[in-house]
């Protein structure tokens, strides 16, 4: 049975054509805080980085970056979906300390993958995963996004 399923997503579920899922994930702060930990590892620009979730899309990230003697307390709110234009981003306005996190992105102390536009940061999730994960995204149609204190909660709808 285990060779069967897995032959199924080695295949990205070709051999069930019109199939359609909507899922309902809801993600804790502390995972997102631990899955960035992990992507940071071995970043010589960031060496913390903690997220704080909060209602209505608000979030709230401590950053700490051995080039400075502080940690960077930033407050975003998260677009509602996630852009699927290119590679699939999550975007949030940056409410607060716009001018620093446009110095960062200037002097490139941000990871790969993260970059500040204007008021805006772009988190580009291709950049982080595998290629066989990737292939696994592009089964993604959409993903909506909403936050309760505590929790992100992605809407998910996957179609073949």
């Amino acid at each position: 049975m285990d060779k069967i399923f897995q032959r199924i997503i080695d295949n990205n579920f070709s051999e069930l054509p019109g199939l359609v899922v909507g899922a309902c994930i809801p993600v804790p702060e502390s995972l997102i805080s631990e899955i960035i930990q992990t992507t940071l590892r071995g970043n010589r620009t960031i060496s913390y980085c903690r997220v704080t979730v909060g209602r209505d899309n608000e979030i709230t990230a401590d950053v700490k970056s051995p080039l400075l003697p502080w940690t960077i307390h930033l407050k975003m709110k998260l677009f509602g979906s996630v852009d699927f234009t290119s590679s699939p981003k999550v975007r949030a306005f940056l409410e607060n300390n716009v001018l620093l996190g446009k110095l960062g992105a200037l002097f490139n102390a941000l990871p790969q993958g993260i970059n500040i536009y204007d008021d805006q940061v772009v988190v580009d999730i291709g950049s982080f995963l595998s290629p066989e994960q990737k292939g696994l995204l592009d089964l993604v149609r959409s993903v909506d996004i909403k936050t309760i204190e505590g929790k992100v909660i992605l809407d998910v709808k996957i179609e073949n």
